[in-house]
């Protein structure tokens, strides 16, 4: 298991779980179904705070017509030496945003398809909260880039403002 997966996942209905409580809780998910869609994605948003960043990692489960869940994971980190201020900070922020979002998505799939074999059809989505706008504008291509090299699909990629889970989500938490 990767180090962002080991940390304690926080959810606003279940409470601290780890790892296997947020895949036990989704397993559920795809159990009870009974037809309906389910749509489980990963995202992470991010904010200055001093000379630290504050990233929050959401994974979203969304039971369409029935609601959806949250589980989160925060974390502190300060700047690298190297960083200055303005735009290198920025891209350096946005760089950590998506490693973190496809670190915890790429655990969660391979686990997914673990339990579920061919009932999961490698359909879980990674949110970047990057879009046409904007001062991330400029690295969408380096950024569907990697998530590519991750091996997520263009149909899997959502930026905003589809990114739910990053922009919406996440930010709820910052």
């Amino acid at each position: 298991m990767n180090e962002i997966a080991a940390q304690p996942f926080v959810s606003a209905t279940r409470g601290i779980l780890d790892f296997r409580g947020v895949l036990s809780d989704i397993l559920a998910d795809f159990q009870n179904r009974r037809g309906r869609q389910l749509r489980v994605s990963v995202g992470t948003d991010s904010e200055e705070i001093g000379a630290f960043v504050k990233y929050v990692t959401v994974v979203h489960v969304w039971r369409v017509g029935r609601g959806a869940r949250a589980y989160r994971i925060e974390a502190f980190e300060p700047f690298t030496s190297a960083s200055r201020r303005g735009t290198s900070r920025f891209r350096e922020r946005l760089w950590r945003e998506v490693l973190l979002t496809a670190t915890l998505a790429q655990e969660l799939r391979s686990a997914l398809r673990e339990a579920l074999g061919d009932a999961f059809l490698d359909d879980l989505e990674v949110h970047a909260d990057i879009g046409l706008q904007g001062g991330s504008s400029v690295m969408i291509r380096e950024i569907i880039g990697m998530l590519k090299g991750y091996g997520f699909a263009d149909e899997l990629i959502k930026l905003k403002p589809e990114a739910y889970a990053a922009s919406t989500v996440a930010d709820r938490y910052i």
